[in-house]
């Protein structure tokens, strides 16, 4: 994984903890994650007019890789909405962002996607993967797979698998523009993928607004009361997500993306201690430490 990669997905995490505790923060539902949609679609949406990408040359499998995405997409939503109803993001968050860790290495690993893992690499995501699982934990004694196998975890596994979705299907879905317009830069195919990617997205989310009860007025009610927080949000998610695209295209294996990701929970626990007043504990501060510990022996 190249230092330009790094420090990408760096800023993304940052940015990703930053939107989930403005979600938070506000009551999250279906038509709040559809203004974050939009209001991305509607800021990356002059690159329709100067990208030299001809979507319509594009082959089949683009195509596919896109539906998949944006359907990953709305599961993920789905999942997120119910999730941060029913949890602290101090909880909840950890957990969303663990389970996609091994899950992209496994699918990656069995479609032969990328380049292979090495064992130290693997070992270190393990190590994340038992970080993340510290943090939710009040105390070490809690420390049971009860704990984890709660009702509440069907919301998690939701927004785990479409994060795995997504993050993947961007990735082959970008493979698929760099082996066809290879005469177009890196950076200028990522924000046109995330441009087309965005309309499709966006009308999704639309539909859903307009066909799930109650969510046609709680959208509209965001502008009636001057509630500008799903308009921030949606800016900050949108950089957040353009840069993780950048940085797809500079590793050898999408899961090195997903692992570095995991910085996000660094700041999402002071973030939810310091802003949403959570609780502040050990285990936490353990989590922290061996997130930490296992990113710098995935890149030996």
């Amino acid at each position: 994984m190249s230092w330009l990669a790094f420090f990408l997905i760096v800023g993304s995490a940052g940015l990703h903890a930053t939107w989930n505790l403005l979600a938070k923060k506000s009551v999250m539902t279906v038509s709040f994650y559809g203004a974050i949609c939009m209001t991305a679609c509607l800021l990356w949406i002059h690159t329709q007019f100067w990208t030299p990408v001809k979507y319509f040359d594009l082959p089949v499998m683009f195509w596919v890789y896109l539906l998949a995405s944006v359907l990953s997409d709305l599961v993920y939503c789905l999942g997120l909405v119910r999730a941060y109803r029913t949890m602290e993001m101090s909880t909840a968050y950890p957990m969303m962002r663990s389970l996609p860790l091994l899950l992209t290495a496994l699918v990656t690993t069995c479609c032969g996607w990328g380049k292979t893992l090495t064992p130290v690499s693997v070992a270190g995501m393990v190590i994340v993967f038992c970080g993340c699982l510290m943090m939710p934990l009040k105390k070490f004694s809690d420390f049971n797979w009860r704990y984890y196998l709660t009702p509440k975890m069907l919301f998690i596994i939701f927004v785990a698998c479409g994060t795995t979705g997504y993050t993947i299907f961007d990735s082959q879905a970008q493979s698929v523009m760099r082996s066809v317009c290879t005469d177009i830069s890196k950076p200028v195919l990522s924000i046109s993928y995330y441009s087309i990617r965005d309309i499709c997205l966006s009308s999704l989310m639309a539909l859903a607004i307009f066909t799930i009860p109650g969510e046609k007025k709680n959208f509209f009610n965001f502008f009636k009361q001057r509630n500008y927080t799903p308009v921030l949000a949606g800016f900050i998610a949108s950089m957040c997500y353009v840069t993780v695209l950048m940085a797809m295209n500079y590793v050898t294996n999408v899961s090195y993306v997903q692992v570095f990701r995991q910085l996000g929970l660094v700041f999402a626990l002071f973030g939810g201690i310091f802003i949403l007043k959570e609780q502040c504990n050990i285990p936490k501060f353990i989590g922290v430490a061996l997130i930490i510990t296992g990113l710098i022996i995935t890149v030996l």
